[in-house]
């Protein structure tokens, strides 16, 4: 007893001053790639208040300025929705500025992706069949006519021209900082000299980024959980309403609150909630956190309640569970230190879930195929997990100020599973598989 006790405790230092290096290689600086054009220092450049001159003054008066806000569709790259910017020409053409272009078969374009180097683009495009296709795929849609002054508008109109030409097209895309409504948001922000920002910023809320994603994401739980799992504690910070605006309809919202003076006119093209086409994002904070304990708990006992009767079976069950973990683990593992999703850094969950899981998986499918008493490697691992996990929650509640991560519904769903494992493997030193 006393042995096995020792041997617990050397693999739990080991798994410990492991997962710590790894984390502390994580937070380190690192070189990260150059954005290829910098939106916000480019607006810095350019006179939003410049005199026109007679004929410029005549050609923008007939020009329109909107934005067109698309709600959410189908594929889960569309859950958030959408933003674009209209250009209504004087000789009656309409044009679409859309920052939310990527193309799959760019070059290295799945293992940029996986590195954090999200090549996407601004599209001209013509703006009629743009809406035609959101109408038709029966999303929300809405538009407003911004009320800017005649110098900032034509300003607008030059950089989204000169934005969209293919030297300037491309940038690096950021899911929080910078996507297709926080470009048009900044645009937004030096057209009105900053009084945009100033106004929005002064505005505190009681969201987070994750808690914001999760009104999102809440009708598709496992989706939610593995994207949550991935994200560390730089997405818990509380928000002011001008970094809430990465949503779209944070940013359509916003324009209208703003002031009236931003404002020409608003419409709606299509409204879908009455339909019941598909999901709609909650309009407030939501926590289920109980529901991941409660379905951790029932799987746990599920598991335990088969490992009575059907113990090979189980036995691959729970491989199952170190081998998708593990290979969870290991894509964390990868961004951590790999990757320039500075989101997915500073993840304090990999102490529960990482590649040494496979080494339990390994020990796991032994045990379903060998008549000897084996298993007691995965009885290790699924106790190590289990008093980390506990670890974990005493020293969150301890030192709420330095673990910050909201990663509660994570350890909720590992914790029964981890201790539903342990007791089987346990019992499993005492009788044959």
């Amino acid at each position: 007893m006393l042995s096995a006790m020792k041997r617990l405790v050397v693999s739990l230092l080991f798994l410990t001053v492991t997962l710590c290096s790894i984390f502390s290689f994580s937070v380190g600086e690192r070189q990260v790639q150059e954005q290829p054009f910098d939106s916000e220092q480019e607006l810095a450049k350019i006179d939003f208040s410049k005199e026109l001159a007679p004929n410029q003054l005549d050609w923008v008066k007939l020009a329109t300025l909107s934005l067109l806000t698309v709600g959410s569709g189908d594929p889960l790259y569309s859950w958030f929705g959408h933003s674009a910017l209209i250009i209504g020409q004087p000789s009656g053409g309409e044009v679409m500025y859309d920052y939310g272009v990527f193309d799959p078969d760019q070059k290295n374009f799945y293992l940029n992706f996986a590195r954090g180097r999200m090549y996407y683009s601004v599209w001209e495009s013509a703006a009629a069949w743009r809406i035609e296709e959101a109408l038709n795929e029966k999303r929300d849609v809405k538009l407003i006519e911004l009320a800017l002054t005649p110098e900032a508008k034509l300003a607008t109109i030059r950089f989204l021209q000169n934005n969209a030409k293919e030297e300037n097209s491309t940038y690096l895309y950021h899911f929080y900082y910078d996507n297709c409504a926080t470009r048009i948001r900044d645009i937004l922000n030096a057209a009105t000299d900053g009084a945009f920002r100033s106004w929005a910023e002064a505005q505190t809320t009681t969201s987070s980024y994750r808690q914001l994603v999760q009104r999102y994401l809440s009708h598709s739980p496992a989706v939610f959980w593995v994207l949550d799992f991935l994200q560390g504690k730089t997405i818990d910070k509380k928000l002011n309403r001008y970094e809430e605006m990465f949503l779209p309809e944070s940013l359509y919202q916003a324009v209208l609150d703003f002031s009236p003076s931003l404002v020409k006119s608003s419409e709606i093209l299509q409204d879908t909630s009455a339909s019941d086409i598909r999901f709609r994002a909650h309009t407030k904070n939501v926590n289920h956190d109980w529901a991941y304990a409660l379905f951790g708990c029932m799987l746990a006992l599920l598991l335990f309640v088969l490992g009575k009767r059907f113990k090979r079976t189980t036995s691959l069950l729970f491989a199952l569970l170190l081998l998708a973990f593990g290979i969870l683990g290991s894509v964390l593992l990868f961004m951590m230190t790999f990757s320039d999703m500075d989101m997915t850094w500073f993840n304090e969950t990999i102490i529960l879930v990482n590649p040494l899981l496979f080494i339990g998986m390994g020990s796991a499918l032994v045990a379903a195929f060998s008549k000897k008493k084996q298993g007691i490697l995965a009885k290790r691992t699924f106790q190590g997990m289990f008093v980390l996990g506990i670890a974990l929650v005493v020293t969150k509640g301890l030192l709420p100020t330095v673990l910050v991560q909201d990663n509660l519904k994570v350890i909720l769903l590992l914790l029964p599973l981890s201790l539903s494992g342990a007791a089987f493997y346990g019992r499993s030193d005492r009788k044959e598989l």
